[in-house]
């Protein structure tokens, strides 16, 4: 059996596909020949930077692509993918998020019309929403839908009947992570993914899988209810061998939390701080953080994280409410921020906030403390401790969230009408009302988020992604203006 793997279109472009990486090294330690295929950043190198991002709404489902546009992929498909299959050929495909579903289902569609008898198997996060309807429509074979280290090689051993294959119920996980092998990066060409640092390579880091928290606005417990992670000095390891193979020194984790267990983040720091000392290796890294309540750390933990190579960190401040920060299960106050701030600048570390402005039980008051926080902390940002800052949208209610079950308790209601999205029509997720907090309109909390963003001009905070959030709530205030639906051109995968 010829055996494909492929990374396929919208994945980033200045780290190497961890998803494959994973999946390939897997396949081959349990003894079989694969190729892998690097679409991704394929597809980047020939249409250029500018084009590339053009797509952007249509891997995001925003739109339908254009017929030019659809011409210009299929014979990307055609030079790249198709002489690569055979009729026997089993192609893998990682669909790795929802902005990969329309390059996963052209590919089906140009294989399949070559080489009907191709064995195509879909994989990764992305799937669980197309995943039914592309064995429904004969687009493939196979869906492996969870976790798929262990599940892969039983089908690959002919094993179809193996729970997760072709079945969305039930999903595998992987419990002991430390088993899984070192991702491989021989099949890239690490030199392409230079893209953000123009003179190194970054590479993602999976430390843990789901999280140690549960935040009610967060839906990644319903990815991974059990939150698992790698020893500490496993994960050191991988970094180290990245870095004796390829020379890399940058690297990021997709952890939710990279610091969920403390004794494992010791751990990898120790290790890499060792590691640097006596190698000069110069790592650096960095991820999402989580501020712990500072009685359970103390001053030399910061020390070690810069030792080690820690660099900048993304971390879910989401409010300058103490009161609503508890609210929403974040049990860290502002003192406890404070205090890790004042020790992330005696170190040089750096930090993004992450913000969520109009929960579901804030009041104006509650937006003030938000206001305030800038000029509380503006001596941070002048330093560089406090480097960006990420302002949200509305809040939305995701679902299989705790904020989702808390509907009917704090009597949201919705528009009772509906609006096309691609993919279907459900009611809009971000026009909501509260009997409980009836000052708390969809218009105030736009006046509350542009009134932050104002302040953070203010105070010379740096405003990441600002005029795209902007955007998306003027477009969302003139569909609750209007009280019409916003029609959107639908795009199916059926």
């Amino acid at each position: 059996m010829n055996n494909i793997l492929i990374a396929i279109p919208q994945l980033e472009v200045h780290r190497p596909p961890i998803s494959t990486a994973v999946i390939a090294s897997v396949i081959r330690s349990a003894g079989f020949e694969l190729k892998v295929l690097d679409l991704n950043i394929k597809l980047f190198q020939q249409i250029g930077d500018s084009a590339y991002y053009d797509f952007s709404s249509v891997w995001e489902k925003v739109r339908a692509p254009t017929d030019q546009e659809t011409k210009q992929l299929e014979k990307f498909i055609d030079n790249e993918l198709l002489p690569h299959c055979d009729d026997n050929t089993r192609l893998m495909i990682s669909v790795f998020t929802s902005n990969s579903h329309v390059f996963a289902k052209m590919c089906c569609e140009r294989v399949l019309s070559k080489y009907p008898t191709c064995e195509i198997v879909l994989g990764g996060m992305g799937v669980n929403d197309i995943g039914e309807k592309m064995i429904e429509s004969g687009l493939c074979k196979y869906v492996i839908f969870g976790e798929g280290e262990q599940t892969i090689i039983e089908l690959l051993n002919g094993n179809t009947d193996y729970p997760g294959i072709n079945n969305k119920a039930n999903q595998r996980q992987v419990n002991d992570l430390d088993n899984i092998s070192f991702p491989v990066y021989d099949d890239y060409d690490m030199s392409a993914y230079d893209y953000l640092y123009k003179d190194r390579a970054e590479v993602n880091i999976v430390g843990s899988r789901g999280c140690v928290r549960r935040c009610t606005y967060c839906d990644v417990p319903s990815y991974w209810p059990k939150f698992r992670y790698r020893a500490g000095q496993n994960i050191a390891n991988e970094m180290i061998n990245h870095y004796e193979k390829h020379g890399v020194t940058q690297f990021y984790f997709t952890d939710s939390l990279i610091n969920g267990s403390l004794k494992a983040f010791r751990d990898m720091c120790d290790k890499l701080a060792n590691y640097n000392s006596t190698h000069k290796a110069g790592f650096k890294w960095g991820g999402q953080f989580i501020f712990k309540p500072q009685r359970q750390l103390t001053d030399d933990y910061f020390d070690m994280i810069a030792e080690a190579g820690g660099e900048q960190f993304y971390v879910g401040v989401e409010t300058g409410s103490d009161k609503i920060r508890w609210e929403m299960d974040k049990k860290f106050t502002n003192e406890d921020i404070d205090y890790h701030l004042h020790h992330f600048n005696r170190v040089g570390l750096r930090s993004f906030f992450l913000m969520i402005i109009g929960y579901m039980t804030e009041t104006l008051d509650d937006h003030n403390d938000n206001l305030a926080m800038y000029s509380r902390w503006q001596k941070y940002v002048a330093t560089g401790t406090i480097a960006g800052i990420d302002l949200s949208t509305s809040l939305m209610f995701l679902p299989n969230t705790p904020l989702e079950r808390m509907i009917e308790s704090h009597q949201i209601t919705f528009p009772s009408y509906e609006y096309n999205v691609v993919g279907g029509s459900q009611k809009n997720n971000l026009i909501w009302t509260s009997a409980l907090n009836p000052d708390l309109t969809f218009e105030e909390r736009i006046r509350r988020r542009l009134e932050v963003h104002e302040y953070a001009m203010k105070y010379k905070w740096p405003i990441w992604r600002g005029p795209q959030r902007l955007k998306t709530l003027y477009d969302h205030s003139l569909v609750y203006k209007e009280g019409i639906a916003r029609r959107i051109p639908l795009m199916s995968v059926n």
